[in-house]
């Protein structure tokens, strides 16, 4: 919604494709079906790289190299997709093999990091993510139940959903607390050693 160039559009369709073949047990119909999304040229030559890393069997990494980002993972939306793409690909059945993977590439980890769990929490569930990673959460005043809340909500038809409420008064002080330590860092790194 916010990328309104055509090769964003083409890797959110790639996203969304991916996603439901695999929500829909048809993962091996993915790398047939990405070259269709988009007519653009260096889209198609993206999907024949993943298709040959894919069966040459190279390693995330490996394959970002392949892509020439040795140096990390950019926030050019063919870059980001892809590397996410090939992370779901390599490791369909292990959030966690799948999340660690492309977060090892480096870069634009934030944006990699959110397509590949976006991805693999539809694929797997909520039982498929590390238990530690779900107990660690802490974003007061929205918790796990608040989430678990909105997700079943948001799982019913249009219309028969109900709003989910929390305290929401404590945003206020919780994003004080939040710019206070963002800002205590980056003034941290302004200081020696660099």
């Amino acid at each position: 919604m916010t990328h309104t160039d055509p090769r964003a559009e083409i890797a959110a369709l790639a996203v969304a494709e991916t996603t439901a073949l695999l929500v829909c047990d048809r993962r091996n119909e993915i790398l047939s079906a990405l070259p269709g999304l988009g007519d653009n040229e260096e889209w198609r030559l993206l999907c024949c790289k993943l298709a040959e890393a894919h069966a040459a069997g190279l390693s995330v990494g490996e394959f970002a190299n392949s892509l020439d980002l040795r140096r990390g993972v950019t926030g050019y939306a063919f870059h980001t997709v892809p590397i996410a793409l090939y992370a779901v690909l390599r490791h369909p059945d292990s959030f966690e093999a799948a999340l660690i993977a492309a977060l090892d590439c480096g870069g634009d980890t934030d944006t990699v990091g959110a397509i590949v769990g976006a991805m693999m929490g539809a694929n797997v569930g909520t039982n498929g993510i590390p238990e530690e990673w779900i107990n660690g959460i802490t974003d007061w005043p929205r918790s796990i139940a608040v989430l678990n809340a909105l997700a079943r909500e948001l799982s019913l038809p249009v219309g028969k959903g109900k709003p989910v409420h929390y305290f929401w008064p404590g945003i206020l002080p919780r994003n004080l607390v939040f710019l206070a330590v963002v800002l205590t860092h980056g003034f941290r790194r302004l200081l020696p050693p660099y």
